[in-house]
């Protein structure tokens, strides 16, 4: 198993113990129930576009090792979509999600994948 997926692997168990802690907070605490789940809702959309930014850089790795010089995109485009789907989604049902939560969720892989980044360079010096 290459270094990337170990990264990947726990940079997924990262972003689901975020979630669990939010659906728990969201049931228990039924005042902070709209942040929790605006927390949520960006955890889960900041994963995907975590996750496809990942295999679209794999793909470019690949076509360079293979040889192939054609440009490729990153996804840029579609990875905004998501993010602004996400606070569209947010300020529709404004019951339902905290629109600031929802902002401050679509880092939470991002902000996961550099700290396991840390620990791991730490505990190998």
């Amino acid at each position: 198993m290459s270094e990337l997926t170990r990264y990947r692997r726990l940079m997924i168990a990262t972003v689901m113990y975020v979630l669990m802690i939010c659906f728990l907070v969201a049931a228990l605490v039924p005042s902070l129930e709209a942040i929790a789940l605006g927390l949520a809702l960006g955890a889960v959309i900041s994963l995907i576009n975590a996750l496809y930014l990942g295999y679209k850089v794999k793909k470019v790795a690949d076509g360079a090792a293979n040889g192939n010089l054609k440009r490729v995109n990153l996804g840029f485009l579609t990875r905004a979509a998501l993010a602004v789907l996400g606070i569209f989604i947010s300020m529709r049902f404004p019951q339902y999600f905290n629109t600031y939560a929802v902002a401050g969720g679509l880092v939470i892989a991002q902000f996961s994948l550099l700290i396991i980044g840390i620990i791991k360079s730490r505990k190998e010096v």
